[in-house]
């Protein structure tokens, strides 16, 4: 019951397949991973969306189809729909990470046999997926943006096509050159890959012997906060449909120099006057908004709370992650995708 968690449980699989669990030990996880893509693909059928987003449906594509296991052949068309008809989109982006992980699902089912009356339709949306992440490359080397570019490069690693694609090459330098800005641990690991050459499709040929379990967890720390504080002004927008006031709420907060995003939110709601409230839930990529003074991001509605740096550069960290300047103007605002 619920709303399927597919991409959370995909990472789990990947991350079965990855430290070679057997098979075995793994078929719970893989039967509600497909449980849940298969609530997705009737939502997708239902709604027009599925009931997570097209990102975890993708991602659940691939992590079943890396540990070989098979799918409805109407999950897939669902999907391959969505990516021909340009669905992928969100939130006014490009929605290259979306494209690409989708684009890595077609191309394990293609290289996998799994579903060979697919076949014909794989190739085209895999050469699709291409076309669109080509155009995508910006000057910066970038495919969308810096944290979208590694799973770009997955996909045109897993397609056999980063040597034939000057942008590949471009991209790769764009990251070398950008390596501080990835310290979000799923971040991490969709860059990792990349630079070694591979992609999450390799995670399905991992030589699993002679393995001697030396991995040991390491406990992420937190920069540390700096001397003195920062002065960094929230400005909230809301539609006056759903707010009484269009700025709701617009205050100098301070904070510890070095605070994340999410560290100045706080430090707003400990605030005596004007109160500020607001909410976060788990995401793959750490904490999100889901509600700024009492009000609520509804998937239903196809709302959500956008973060900006003023005046209208979108933030591409979470809120755990990113770490405003003394000065700067941070806006929350309500947008619909």
């Amino acid at each position: 019951s619920g709303r399927p968690k597919t991409g959370l449980l995909a990472l789990h699989a990947l991350a079965q397949r990855a430290a070679c669990e057997p098979l075995d030990a793994a078929l719970p996880l893989l039967r509600r991973l497909k449980l849940a893509l298969e609530k997705d693909w009737r939502g997708s059928w239902r709604h027009g969306h599925p009931l997570t987003n097209y990102y975890q449906y993708g991602l659940g594509t691939l992590a079943v189809c890396v540990q070989r296991r098979l799918l409805r052949p109407e999950v897939i068309r669902r999907l391959l729909e969505a990516q021909r008809k340009g669905r992928l989109r969100h939130g006014g982006g490009s929605a290259v990470d979306t494209e690409a992980v989708v684009g890595l699902a077609f191309a394990c089912l293609l290289q996998s046999g799994l579903l060979p009356a697919l076949d014909s339709e794989l190739r085209v949306a895999v050469r699709s997926v291409s076309a669109k992440l080509l155009r995508a490359h910006g000057p910066d080397g970038f495919f969308g943006n810096v944290f979208s570019t590694p799973l770009a490069m997955q996909f045109f690693i897993a397609a056999n096509a980063c040597s034939s694609e000057p942008a590949f090459g471009q991209a790769r330098g764009s990251l070398l050159s950008s390596l501080h800005n990835f310290t979000n641990p799923m971040a991490l690991s969709q860059l990792l890959p990349v630079l070694y050459g591979h992609s999450y499709l390799d995670v399905a040929s991992i030589s699993c012997e002679g393995q001697d379990d030396t991995l040991r967890p390491v406990r992420p720390t937190a920069p540390p906060l700096g001397p003195g504080s920062v002065a960094v002004r929230l400005l909230v927008e809301c539609p006056k449909k759903l707010c009484r006031h269009h700025v709701p709420y617009n205050h100098s907060v301070s904070a510890p120099r070095g605070s994340s995003l999410l560290g100045v939110l706080q430090a707003a709601a400990k605030q005596d006057s004007p109160a500020f409230t607001f909410k976060t839930q788990d995401s793959l990529h750490g904490p999100f908004l889901t509600m700024v003074m009492k009000v609520e991001a509804k998937m239903q509605d196809r709302r959500y709370w956008q973060i900006l740096s003023a005046p209208d550069t979108s933030l591409q960290m979470g809120i755990a992650d990113y770490r405003p300047q003394d000065g700067e103007t941070i806006i929350l605002r309500l947008s619909k995708w």
